[in-house]
């Protein structure tokens, strides 16, 4: 019997076998080079990611160091600049932050603020934002403003405004500045621009917050919801022009005014205070100004009789310990060209033959009060006492939000002024009140003139990502 064995070759089995490998292990070292390019791009995305994200981390810190700048009156001119190398540094990195502020000397304030991080493969990593800010607190937005109530007493009282930068009150308006078209009265430095603002403190409704008297306000009333203000049968509230058609129509007394305003805090200055008494003058450094003046320690202030007169010359800012009373023949002068700045948590009653104050800006005589609220059971009352004469006029800046605040510019037809922030507000003696508009200008956290911070609010952020014309990015190398 015959077998037919069929034999299978081992060599090209093993052949195939090797063949299959080198195929297996191509494949497999192919999909090992994708895999490690696709990492490697992965991972230059997350980092480009991550740098991306650093970026517009820096530049939100650019935003809060342009506020910071605004806040503390850092800046300078209609255009700030700064730049901050190395702000963020590492081994391989490198963050630089640059900010633009546009009006930085104005209200409303724009700051572009830009981050770029130094140091990636694929090139430098930047974002870029654009912040819309306005001022978060004026201190004389409305030009007569009290917590509590306010009084005007005496006659022929009259209110209105103006604008000490086109020159002193109601003078010709080719004197000085450069006044808007159609500013003044028949060509005079004088408005219809003030408001007389006051809330209550009373939980109850139907509270007159506000006694006009018989005076004649030239601007509006604005009083707390549901509460009222009281004019006399002689007395208006009107503009210079109420037939004019801007004036038509325009409701004068509105309930919609609400009392905001923040307590400055007291100042620390270095060095021990004196009493001032008797003939004193005081000047300021070299090199100050109204904005930055030379600070102080001052425990107290008596003047009267003829050698009772506080003389100040250049830029002085006093911090008090202590009550102020001049009396008698006591006066305060203060020099042309200079100003004076108070700070008291104390009582204030300037009466004798006054302040006298030469210059043009009532910031030349600040006042500001920094009592803290008192508040004894639930019930505030006032914590202070600040009651001002002038001699004859009374140019002053009072910011007091705790005080009583009299102002009386001197004799039987007196001429206060300036700006008013009281707890509780009275005009007395028969004096008028005129409204300085340039202090709407001045914008902290309630220092009227340079006590306390400044304070913004952020109207709109936007990342510039080129995604519509809005958001086209700058050139900060422009700037």
């Amino acid at each position: 019997m015959n077998q037919n064995n069929t034999y299978k070759p081992q060599e090209s089995c093993r052949g195939s076998a090797l063949i299959t490998a080198v195929i297996f292990s191509f494949i497999i070292g192919a999909l090992a080079v994708t895999f490690l390019k696709l990492a490697s791009n992965e991972y230059r995305s997350a980092v480009r990611s991550t740098l991306y994200a650093s970026s517009l981390n820096l530049a939100e810190s650019g935003v809060e160091m342009g506020i910071d700048a605004l806040a503390s009156k850092s800046t300078s001119g209609s255009t700030w600049i700064t730049t901050s190398t190395g702000f963020l540094t590492d081994a391989s990195y490198q963050g630089d932050v640059k900010v633009v502020i546009l009006n930085a000397s104005g209200s409303s304030p724009t700051i572009y603020a830009e981050g770029v991080i130094h140091g990636h493969p694929t090139g430098a990593v930047s974002k870029q934002v654009r912040v819309e800010l306005s001022s978060g607190f004026a201190p004389f937005e409305k030009g007569f403003s009290a917590r509590n109530g306010i009084t005007f007493s005496g006659n022929n009282v009259l209110l209105d405004s103006y604008n000490s930068n086109y020159g002193d009150y109601d003078t010709s308006l080719t004197a000085l500045g450069n006044p808007p078209a159609g500013y003044g009265v028949n060509g005079k430095n004088k408005n219809d621009d003030i408001w007389v603002a006051s809330d209550t403190l009373s939980n109850d409704d139907g509270v007159t917050v506000i006694s006009a008297g018989n005076g004649d306000i030239y601007g509006r009333l604005a009083v707390s919801e549901g509460n009222s203000a009281s004019v006399g049968p002689n007395g208006s509230v009107t503009a210079y022009d109420p037939n004019s058609a801007d004036e038509i129509g325009k409701v004068r007394i509105t309930e919609d005014f609400y009392a905001d305003f923040p307590v400055t805090d007291h100042p620390t200055v270095a060095g021990s205070g004196s009493a001032i008494s008797g003939t004193t003058t005081v000047s300021g450094s070299a090199g100050a100004t109204q904005s930055n003046p030379t600070f102080m320690n001052v425990d107290s202030i008596s003047l009267s009789g003829r050698r009772g007169i506080l003389t100040v010359t250049g830029h002085v800012a006093m911090v008090m310990d202590g009550d102020i009373s001049v009396t008698g023949q006591g006066s305060i002068i203060i020099a042309a060209g200079g100003s004076l700045a108070i700070y008291t948590q104390d009582d204030v009653a300037i009466a004798g033959k006054g302040v006298t104050n030469p210059n043009l800006s009532p910031l030349s005589f600040n006042v500001v009060g920094t009592a803290p609220n008192n508040v004894n059971g639930g019930v505030e009352t006032a914590a202070q006492s600040i009651n001002i004469t002038g001699n004859g006029v009374l140019r002053a800046a009072v910011y007091a939000p705790t005080a009583l605040v009299t102002l009386n510019g001197g004799g039987n037809s007196g001429i206060v002024m300036g700006g008013v922030v009281a707890y509780d507000g009275t005009l007395t003696g028969g004096s008028s009140f005129h409204f300085d508009e340039s202090l709407r200008e001045l914008v902290d956290g309630g220092g009227g003139g340079g006590g306390g911070g400044g304070s913004y609010s952020i109207d709109s952020w936007l990342e510039m990502t080129g995604a519509t014309a809005a958001s086209t990015s700058i050139d900060m190398s422009a700037y």
